[in-house]
């Protein structure tokens, strides 16, 4: 009987240590998904203010950024990539993504040191949508992969831009009707994120209605079958998109 008792004993013990150390497991994978989560979220701040005031010639404000952003993605590559969480198992070569930003933004940092800004901007460039592939590989989802999206959506539109349309065709104008749609509704998802976003709701406010806006003068130009004022509309469009996601994604 007491033989019998040990062996439950035994048994239970081990279990106790099974589920310890399947609580601990859990409880590190936990801390590691939250720094890779925390640390994509705060580089798209960063990565934004670097862009931002290299855009409008601002290099001290350029470095401050850069410098905080390096410091923080040498954290969370090293904290990842050390002890992966389970979700960059759909990251295909997690690791040397990770070490390639790094590697990415210190050369951005070294020719910004040199007084070349443009340099350094188009070293960041790539950045931006590699990092959104990461985000959204592992669930995230947010201000600046919207505004991607609605970005695309602008992009299909331009199409008519690039190739003169011939507005007496009713499929071209069908065709423009469409698209036009499709990027108006892509650019209102974005307003709840917009909503919360710290550079400010009323600006991107502002800026989706002067798309808006532009967007209704493409109607006036089908209706008029005017391909120079279709021109200068998506020329427009085009310009007040790039304004937006560059304000608000980098």
């Amino acid at each position: 009987m007491r033989f019998v008792t040990t062996c439950n004993r035994s048994r239970l013990l081990a279990a106790l240590v099974a589920l310890c150390l399947a609580a601990f497991a859990t409880c590190a994978e936990a801390r590691t998904t939250a720094v890779l989560v925390q640390g994509l979220t705060q580089a798209q701040v960063l990565y934004r203010a670097a862009t931002t005031s290299l855009r409008n010639g601002r290099a001290e404000e350029a470095e401050a950024a850069l410098k905080a952003l390096i410091a923080l993605w040498d954290e969370t590559a090293a904290a990842t990539t050390a002890d992966p969480p389970p979700v960059t198992s759909r990251i295909s070569l997690f690791a040397e993504v990770m070490e390639g930003g790094r590697a990415r933004l210190r050369r951005a940092a070294e020719v910004l040191a040199q007084g070349r800004q443009d340099s350094a901007l188009e070293e960041l460039s790539p950045l931006k949508r590699e990092w959104i592939g990461l985000r959204r590989s592992i669930g995230l989802y947010g201000l600046v992969e919207c505004l991607d999206e609605s970005s695309e959506a602008a992009e299909a539109l331009m199409v008519h831009r690039r190739q003169p349309a011939d507005l007496t065709r009713g499929e071209t104008r069908g065709d423009i009707i469409a698209k036009a749609a499709v990027y108006r509704f892509a650019l209102r998802r974005c307003e709840p994120f917009a909503a919360l976003d710290p550079a400010g709701n009323g600006e991107f406010r502002r800026q989706a209605e002067a798309i808006g806006a532009a967007i209704d003068v493409i109607d006036s130009a089908l209706r008029l079958r005017d391909p120079a004022l279709l021109e200068r509309v998506l020329g427009d469009l085009k310009t007040f998109d790039t304004q937006l996601s560059q304000r608000f994604g980098g």
